[in-house]
C-alpha cells in the first residue's frame, strides 16, 4: 500500500470518528450539568462492569484528546466524579498523554503541511523555544492553563522534539493541572461552572512550578556565556516564501474599496517610487495597477501579506496611501471568509486572554488621566511598566492603570465588527470611570486609539516624561540607533520627545536611513509572519542593515521584540529606567509562557497598591 494511500485511509478514519462524535452529540452530553445529574448512574455503571467503563472512558478520552475535539474538560471532571481523586487522576493523567502524543504524531507525518500553513508564525516561535531551551520549553508551556493544549500538541509536532520526550514531559507537565481538574470532580457538588477550578492564585502557582527549571537553565546559560565563548551563526539573509494559499478577496468590491481603488488607479503616476522599497509591491505590481485588477474584477493580490506599514505612502510623490485599499481588501477577505483566520489564532487567542477578565483591568474609582500601557510592554517588562507608572504619577497623583487589550489585532487583519464592537466596549468602560485622557505605551494602541476614541485625548508616556525631563546623563552613554515604529510615522511630535529623552540621558542618537516619516516596518506589522514569514523578516533584515554596527533602540516592545531576532535591539523604557543594563545588552525580557504570568501579578500588584 502506498504511503499517500495509507495517509488517506488514515484521514477517512479520523473524519469518520469526528462526524459521528458530532452527528450522535456526544458533545453534548459531555457538560458540567449533564455529569452532575448522571453522577449516581456512572457510580452504578462502575461497580456493575468496572474494566468496561474504564476501557470505554479511556477510549473516549484519548479520542477527544488526539483529534482536539471538545469535551476534554468535563471529561477530567468525570474521572474524579467516577474513580475518585487519586486513582482519578493516573487513568486522565495516562489518557491525556497518550492521546496529546497522538495528537503529535498526527500533526508531525500527517498533518504537517496544513499546520505550518495555518500557525508558521507561532511554530517558529516554538521551534527557536525548542532549540534554544530543549524539553524545559514544553514543560513550562505544560504547567501554564492560558495556552491551549490542542495547540501545544499540533505546533510540537512541526519541531524537532522526539516524540519518547514529548510524551514524558507532557505527563509531569500536565500532572498538577490535571490532579486539579480531577480533584474538583471529585467535589462536583461544589463547582457551579468550569470557571470556578482556576483562580488566578492557582494559575500562578501553576506557572511558577513550571518556570523553575526554566529559570534554573536560564542561570547555567548566563555562567556559560560569561564563562565560555558561542560563535554567532545569526541567518544573514532569508528567501521570500510564497504562502501555500492565497486570501486575496474574489467578489464584487465594496463600495468603500471601490472608492479606495478609483483614488489609487486615478491618482498614481506608475513612477515605480514604492515598489522599489517594497517585496510585497514587487510581487504584486503597482498601487495604480493593483487598484486596475481590483476595478476590473480581476484581483490577485493578496492584501495578508502586506505589512500595513504605509512606508509607500510616505514616500509617494503623489500623496497616495495604499495601505487604506490593502487595509480594506482585508476587510473584504474577511466578509467573504476567503481567509482562514485559523493561521492567526495564537495571535487572536493573545488579543482575547488581553480582553480576558483574566488579564484586563479597571479602576474601582473614578479617573480623570489613565496609563494604558497595552499588553506587550506589561508582558515583557512587568517591572518597567510599573516604574513609568510611578513617574506618571509624581506629575499626576491621581493617575491610575488600565490593563487591556485595544484589538488592533483585530482592526489589522479586516475583522471590522468584532473590532469596533470590543473597542466600544473599552470606550463604554473608559466613559463610565470619567476618563479624558489616555497616557498609552504603545505605539499600536496610540494609532487606534487616537484613530477612534475621539472621545479622548491620547499622548503617550513618552512625550509626558520630555515634557517633566527628570532623567540624568549616565557615565557611559553610548550611541544608539533609533527605530521609529510605523503606526507612528507620521507622529513627529512623539519622535522628537523620544530623541529628548535619550539626549537626556546623554545617548548619541545615530542618523539612521529610513526614520521618522519614512521609517521601515519591523516586519510584525500586518501580522504576515503568519502568512509569508519571508516577507515579514525582509523587514527586519534591511532594519539591520540600516543599523550597522550600533545597537538599536526602539519604543515599541513588539518591535524590540521582533527585531532582536536579527539584532541587538533595546527598549527606550529599559534606557530611561535600567540605563546600564540595558546599553550592555542585558535588560531583562520576558518571554512566552512568561509574559502571561507577568500581566496576572501586575494586575494583582495593582489591585493591593492601586
Amino acid at each position: 500500500m502506498s504511503k499517500n494511500l495509507t495517509k488517506l485511509l488514515i484521514l477517512a478514519v479520523i473524519a469518520s470518528i469526528v462526524a459521528a462524535y458530532f452527528l450522535l452529540d456526544i458533545h453534548a452530553h459531555l457538560t458540567l450539568d449533564n455529569i452532575r445529574a448522571s453522577r449516581a448512574e456512572f457510580e452504578t455503571l462502575l461497580e456493575e462492569r468496572f474494566l468496561t467503563v474504564l476501557g470505554i472512558y479511556l477510549l473516549v478520552y484519548m479520542v477527544v484528546v488526539s483529534l482536539s475535539l471538545p469535551g476534554a474538560l468535563p471529561l477530567g471532571l468525570l474521572a474524579g466524579a467516577m474513580f475518585g481523586a487519586i486513582t482519578g487522576t493516573i487513568i486522565v493523567s495516562f489518557a491525556s498523554t497518550i492521546g496529546a502524543t497522538m495528537a503529535c504524531f498526527l500533526s508531525r507525518y500527517l498533518l504537517r503541511d496544513w499546520v505550518k500553513s495555518r500557525f508558521s508564525g507561532f511554530i517558529e516561535a516554538v521551534d527557536r523555544g525548542v532549540q534554544k531551551e530543549g524539553a524545559l520549553y514544553l514543560f513550562t508551556m505544560r504547567m501554564i492553563p492560558v495556552i491551549p493544549f490542542f495547540i501545544i500538541n499540533l505546533a510540537m509536532g512541526i519541531t524537532s522534539i522526539r516524540l519518547r520526550t514529548f510524551f514524558w514531559v507532557s505527563q509531569l507537565g500536565m500532572l498538577p493541572g490535571t490532579f486539579v481538574f480531577v480533584n474538583a470532580g471529585s467535589h462536583l457538588g461544589r463547582i457551579q461552572s468550569t470557571e470556578d477550578i482556576f483562580s488566578p492564585g492557582l494559575i500562578i502557582s501553576l506557572a511558577l512550578i513550571g518556570i523553575l527549571p526554566l529559570a534554573a537553565k536560564k542561570i547555567v546559560g548566563i555562567l556559560k556565556k560569561k564563562y565560555g565563548s558561542q560563535e554567532d551563526h545569526s541567518e544573514l539573509s532569508v528567501p521570500v516564501t510564497n504562502p501555500a494559499v492565497s486570501f486575496a478577496p474574489q467578489g464584487m468590491p465594496s463600495e468603500s474599496l471601490i472608492h479606495l481603488a478609483e483614488a489609487n488607479q486615478q491618482g498614481c503616476s506608475r513612477c515605480e517610487v514604492c515598489v522599489s522599497q517594497c517585496e510585497f509591491l514587487k510581487k504584486y505590481g503597482m498601487p495604480g495597477d493593483i487598484a486596475q485588477g481590483i476595478l476590473d474584477g480581476k484581483n490577485s493580490t493578496d492584501p495578508f501579506e502586506c505589512s500595513l506599514c504605509d512606508l509607500c505612502g510616505a514616500i509617494c510623490p503623489e500623496k497616495l496611501s495604499p495601505a487604506d485599499m490593502f487595509l480594506d481588501m482585508r476587510r473584504q477577505a474577511v466578509q467573504e471568509e476567503t481567509v482562514d483566520l485559523s493561521r492567526y489564532s495564537p495571535l487572536l487567542k493573545f488579543e482575547k486572554l488581553g480582553h480576558s477578565n483574566l488579564l484586563s483591568r479597571y479602576p474601582a474609582q473614578k479617573a480623570h488621566t489613565v496609563f494604558f500601557p497595552g499588553c506587550a510592554l506589561p508582558g515583557t517588562r512587568p517591572e518597567i511598566t510599573w516604574r513609568i507608572y510611578q513617574e506618571l504619577k509624581k506629575a499626576l497623583p491621581s493617575l491610575d492603570m488600565v490593563l487591556d487589550c485595544c484589538h488592533k489585532p483585530s482592526h489589522d487583519l479586516g475583522r471590522d465588527d468584532f473590532f469596533h464592537k470590543n473597542l466600544q466596549e473599552i470606550m463604554g468602560k473608559l466613559r463610565d470611570l470619567e476618563v479624558k485622557e489616555i497616557l498609552v505605551a504603545c505605539p499600536n494602541c496610540f494609532k487606534v486609539l487616537n484613530a477612534y476614541a475621539e472621545d479622548f485625548k491620547v499622548k503617550t508616556v513618552y512625550q509626558v516624561m520630555a515634557e517633566e525631563n527628570s532623567f540624568q546623563e549616565v557615565e557611559k552613554p553610548g550611541r544608539l540607533a533609533v527605530h521609529d515604529p510605523c503606526p507612528l510615522r507620521y507622529q513627529d511630535g512623539i519622535q522628537d520627545a523620544v530623541r529628548r529623552l535619550l539626549n537626556a540621558r546623554g545617548i548619541e542618537v545615530s542618523k539612521m536611513k529610513n526614520s521618522g516619516k519614512k521609517t521601515l516596518c519591523c516586519g510584525e506589522g500586518g501580522a504576515v509572519g503568519f502568512h509569508n514569514p519571508g516577507f515579514a523578516r525582509t523587514w527586519s533584515l534591511k532594519r539591520k542593515k540600516r543599523a550597522g554596527q550600533d545597537m538599536m533602540v526602539t519604543y515599541c516592545a513588539g518591535c524590540a521584540g521582533f527585531l532582536s531576532r536579527q539584532s541587538p535591539t533595546i527598549h527606550l523604557a529599559d534606557v530611561l529606567f535600567e540605563p546600564e543594563k540595558a546599553l550592555a545588552g542585558k535588560s531583562r525580557v520576558s518571554r512566552t509562557p512568561m509574559t502571561y504570568l507577568n500581566r496576572i501579578l501586575l494586575k494583582r500588584r495593582l489591585g493591593k497598591k492601586g
